[in-house]
């Protein structure tokens, strides 16, 4: 299914809750409000559709983030020509906001991220490199590639400023965690006929264990920083 063809289904069905929702107010005693929006944040920018009924509302968004860091400074080698952080490139989100007052809410739900964060590196040929315990001399490893693999479906949970689905045009604020839980680390090597030896297998092995610890502490969890413009009616 296409991207465009993804978003329509989600506003669809966060569209189809609400007039199930509003088919019946009187009897569930409570005003219902339908909003769309567009936001942006770490989860991208991109549209998002909500629903509130009372003090529970329901929404679902899409976020496109086709961003590409320079992370040279981010490795401790000498000599790295060049390299590049890429992080996954859509992102989606569904959940529910529990409104504490007009302008406090709490929210949670699942997150969904086809794509992982990967990272690009390649190294100048004078450049020394040390995997596991075994330093490989210049020439010998060209480039490096790696990709940190975390759970695809990930809960979150959120603290929120601002009214999602009311009548008018308003702005509201998300700020929250997604815990994305262990990850697995894989890295692929390019260069001189070391690489295919079984020792440089057993070392990338060793370093892809050490970079996993080191990425723990701060690829464990997403955070969650998005600011919606929207548009409601109802209520």
């Amino acid at each position: 299914m296409r991207t465009t063809q993804r978003v329509r289904a989600l506003v669809a069905l966060v569209g189809g809750a609400g007039v199930l929702a509003g088919a019946a107010p009187e009897a569930l005693g409570q005003p219902v409000s339908f909003a769309l929006g567009v936001r942006a944040g770490t989860v991208g920018i991109g549209p998002e559709a909500a629903v509130r009924m009372g003090p529970v509302g329901f929404r679902g968004g899409y976020g496109l983030l086709p961003l590409e860091l320079d992370a040279t400074d981010f490795y401790d080698i000498a000599r790295v020509s060049s390299a590049t952080l890429k992080l996954p490139r859509n992102w989606y989100t569904v959940g529910a906001d529990f409104y504490l007052g007009g302008f406090f809410r709490l929210g949670g739900g699942l997150l969904y991220k086809p794509g992982d964060v990967s990272a690009d590196v390649t190294l100048d040929s004078e450049a020394r490199i040390t995997l596991g315990e075994h330093t490989y001399e210049p020439g010998e490893v060209g480039t490096i590639g790696g990709v940190h693999k975390s759970r695809t479906t990930a809960p979150f949970a959120l603290i929120g400023f601002g009214a999602n689905a009311p009548g008018g045009f308003g702005v509201s604020l998300d700020l929250g965690v997604a815990f994305l839980g262990d990850a697995q680390v894989e890295l692929e090597a390019t260069g001189s006929s070391v690489v295919g030896t079984a020792d440089f297998r057993r070392h990338l092995d060793q370093e892809q264990e050490n970079i996993a610890d080191r990425a723990a502490t701060y690829l464990k969890y997403w955070p969650i920083a998005s600011v919606t413009v929207r548009f409601g009616f109802g209520g």
